[in-house]
This record gives C-alpha cells, structure tokens and sequence, in this order.
C-alpha cells in the first residue's frame, strides 16, 4: 500500500529548519505512514534512519492487548516509577490508581510549545532488574520478565531476527492525557521500536546539531530550563501521530520527545531490533555522533564494521594523512579485480558473509547508484577515522 506522507503539522507547530547536512541527507521531512506494508518497502526509511509510522505495526503481537488497565490487573505486585522525580527507584504499586496520579514535571510552566507538561509512568524491569536490584521491583520480578520475553514478538515488517533479545530490551512507557517523555536521547546503537497499545502520541524528532552540546541529551535538557543558554536548542524537524496499534521506529543518536494526545492513558513497549542497521544514517551524521560519548558515540564498534565491510580489518582513529594512508592500502586489498567498484563477490570475499550486503551498499554508497566505488570506501573510512579521532581529541572518552 502506498504511504500516507505527513508533514507535521499534527499539532499545529512549526517545524525548524535543519542545518545543511541533516536538508543534504533527507531532501525533505515528510513523515510517511504506511499500512499493511512490508520491510522491502521499508527497507530504504529503516537505512536512511527517516522517522515513518506503520498503523497498524503491533498487528499479531501476543502483546497487542497490554493497555494501563491489562498491565495493572496482570502484574499487580510489580513497581514501576513516575519520570522526572527525584529517585529511579520504582515507589509506585502496580495495582495502586497510579493512573489517576497526575503530577507535572517540575518547571513545565517554562518548557516550549508542544512538550509534554505531565509525567509518565515508566517500567523498564525486563532490561534492568537483573543489574539494578536496589530499585525495587516487586514480587518475583524473574518471573514477570519470563512472561514479557516470551510475549514479545517480531513484527511483521521486520526481518526475521530474534524475539528473545527485543524482548529483553524491552521499556513500557505509560502516559496519561497529556503526559509524555521529555526530549531525549536514548543510550543504545540500534534501532528502537515503540509499539501503542492503547491512546494516541505525538512525537517530535530531530537530529543533534553538527556540534553537539558538552552536556548531553537526557532528559528535558534541550529545554534549557536549567541552562537557558540553551532555549533555542530544541529544533524537531519531523512530527508524527502515533495511534492504539501502531509503530513509531527511533533511530540511534535521534533526539526525540513523546505527547499523549488521546482521551486514554497510552500504553506502550519500545525494544532494540538489531536488523537492518541504519547504516547510510550513520555514514550521513557520524562525524557529529562520534562527540556525543554518552550516548550514540559509544556505537564507534557498530559504525566501523560497516567501514570495513564487516571484515577483521580495523578502522583506527587517526589524523587524515594516517587514516588516507591505511584506507587507500585497504581500498586496494578489497578491490582484488583492480577496476574501482567493489563487486558483491568482492564483498563476499571481504565479509566472508552473504548475508546484509544491502547495509554496507547503503552505508558507502554516498551518491546512492546503487555501487560502491573505491573512492566511496576511501572516503568512508577516512570520515570515520578522522571525526572519531578528532572526537576523542577534543574530549577524550574511554568508549570512544
């Protein structure tokens, strides 16, 4: 079926004006919304790393049903935490009326139009009871992330992979009217999949600025409530409406923000998925994730294996004269036929694997005709070597 494009205007705001390598990259930031769809004709958005809705995303999940009122009566001795207090400890009682608990974030009066003025609730015990024991999850949290990572399901539109892992990832999110997460960037390399499962959420996205700011992406920040030198930082370029059963992709290093625009209180599972990588999203803007460490920039391993086309090579940082040197040397062993374009054969060769080409295509291939040149691979690696280089330089990071 043929996508449905929006063009954010789903809350009436205007959206900003990207710099030129985030306009250089997308051409434009329609939001396209599809039905019924497949991952061939998704595979392109999903490299690309554009913000797209599926509506009817969660269809044939074991966990389609998991609305505020199903988790509250299935997991009534579990905790989970209201956002933006003081504490991540879970102090609030599954089976207690939490729904009705409306309290907004502190200082939301101050917050720009369009965010969310009111706190989520938020229970990530399938990722984090195993480390995080202190926070206090209630009874047998062992079992209730048994009952999650069995339910948890591959969508149809992916490619198949393993439930297990997404499962295990997994983060639910419940908003009441008018609550939401702040801007934020989340601390993983994959790509992220939020299911609705009741309600209805706005989200606002944008890519971080080319110089990304010294103290990160958590929570609200962009705001600049706390620091008002920063006010004017929060600039989403692409808006969606995320209805009861459908799915919103966020990609890694994209600064994002949630609104619950529905009567209901709005039920929700984000989980990682490891295929496809957003591979040409991250050839487009790694230069600027690599100085984020906290969070995307610790993804330098994820990046360099599609540097190397996946082979045992490594990719180091180095100035531009080194890395120059060390990519022309490898551009030169992978071409083995000497004739400018690496061939799936010689990405075979180079790989050892059949499987994924269409990520390293979609990673070096900058003037997308379908081909990867020598030039592209030189000029890939060289990019990767130098901005990580250079990152680390200015601020040195052990994950970098």
């Amino acid at each position: 079926m043929a996508p449905r494009l929006l063009h954010g205007v789903a809350a009436g705001l205007a959206l900003a004006a990207p710099d030129e390598q985030v306009q250089a990259h997308y051409k434009h930031f329609d939001t396209p919304s599809f039905t019924d769809t497949s991952f061939e004709e998704l595979r392109p958005h999903l490299l690309d790393g554009r913000p797209f809705v599926v509506t009817d995303g969660a269809r044939g999940l074991p966990m389609a049903a998991w609305d505020c009122d199903y988790v509250s009566k299935t997991f009534p001795e579990s905790r989970i935490r209201q956002e933006g207090g003081s504490s991540e400890r879970n102090g609030i009682k599954m089976k207690s009326d939490w729904q009705r608990n409306v309290k907004p974030y502190p200082g939301a009066e101050k917050y720009p139009e369009g965010a969310p003025r009111i706190r989520p609730f938020y229970w990530d015990i399938a990722k984090a009871y195993q480390e995080e024991r202190d926070r206090k999850w209630g009874k047998e949290p062992h079992k209730v992330v048994q009952q999650i990572v069995r339910t948890s399901k591959v969508p149809y539109w992916l490619p198949k992979q393993s439930s297990v892992e997404m499962g295990h990832s997994s983060e639910m999110w419940f908003h009441p009217k008018g609550a939401g997460a702040r801007a934020h960037m989340d601390p993983h390399c994959s790509t992220t999949v939020s299911f609705c499962f009741s309600g209805q959420r706005t989200w606002r996205m944008m890519v971080p600025p080319a110089i990304p700011h010294v103290d990160g992406y958590f929570d609200g920040e962009v705001y600049g409530t706390s620091d008002p030198s920063r006010q004017s930082e929060w600039q989403p370029i692409f808006e969606l409406t995320a209805p009861n059963g459908s799915a919103v992709v966020v990609y890694p290093g994209m600064v994002h923000e949630t609104l619950s625009t529905g009567e209901e209180c709005s039920s929700s599972v984000s989980q990682t998925f490891a295929r496809p990588v957003p591979a040409a999203y991250f050839r487009a803007f790694w230069p600027r994730f690599a100085r984020i460490g906290e969070d995307v920039g610790r993804c330098t391993y994820v990046v360099e294996q599609l540097v190397v086309l996946r082979s045992a090579i490594r990719a180091r940082p180095a100035p531009q004269p080194v890395a120059l040197k060390a990519a022309k040397h490898f551009a030169h062993k992978v071409d083995f036929d000497g004739d400018g374009i690496i061939s799936k054969d010689e990405l075979f060769r180079a790989s050892g694997s059949e499987d994924d080409h269409f990520e390293l295509i979609s990673f070096h291939d900058t003037d997308r005709n379908g081909k990867v040149t020598t030039k592209e691979l030189i000029e890939s690696w060289v990019m990767f070597a130098v901005s990580t280089h250079e990152a680390a330089q200015k601020a040195p990071r052990t994950e970098l």
